[in-house]
């Protein structure tokens, strides 16, 4: 099965415990059932809508572009919840979070914990191979990153 709800590293993915690996499988699951039943209303749409020789009107995108809007916002509630329980079921204990170089608080939102730690390591870092060794040895923005953790991995990786 491709895990396509979030987007975690394979480190990510190995950190994870055996009950939070299940509540990514399960979303996943309801996702792509989700999307098998986003792709049976379409094809009920379309037949309806060709059966009564009406399919070439501009019904038809309006149509589709409402499935599949309402198709995307039950998908992006199940990621949400999902990353939600990620999050703070995976929180590094306090030692952890104390003896890390930058500051860790669990009630910023994820765009101010990725700024606060990619700012962290191109200020203590001038060298790129440096800097992502030492972001990858981070065993605390793993988890304080969440699915953030990906794309910043990916720019320290191409800036070494």
């Amino acid at each position: 099965m491709t895990i396509d709800i979030i987007t975690y590293t394979d480190a990510q993915f190995a950190a994870l415990t055996e009950e939070q690996l299940r509540e990514v499988k399960s979303a996943q699951q309801k996702k792509n059932k989700l999307l098998v039943e986003l792709e049976e209303r379409v094809e009920r749409e379309k037949y309806k809508l060709v059966k009564n020789g009406v399919y070439l009107s501009e019904m038809w995108p309006l149509i589709e572009e409402k499935l599949r809007a309402k198709y995307d916002a039950e998908v992006e509630a199940l990621r949400e919840a999902l990353l939600f329980y990620l999050r703070f079921a995976s929180k590094p204990s306090d030692s952890d979070a104390q003896n890390a170089p930058y500051t860790v608080d669990y009630s910023l939102t994820e765009t101010e914990r990725f700024t606060i730690v990619k700012d962290y390591y191109e200020e203590a870092y001038s060298d790129g191979v440096e800097r992502f060794e030492a972001f990858k040895a981070d065993t605390v923005a793993k988890q304080y990153l969440g699915e953030l953790y990906a794309p910043l991995y990916d720019y320290f990786l191409e800036s070494a």
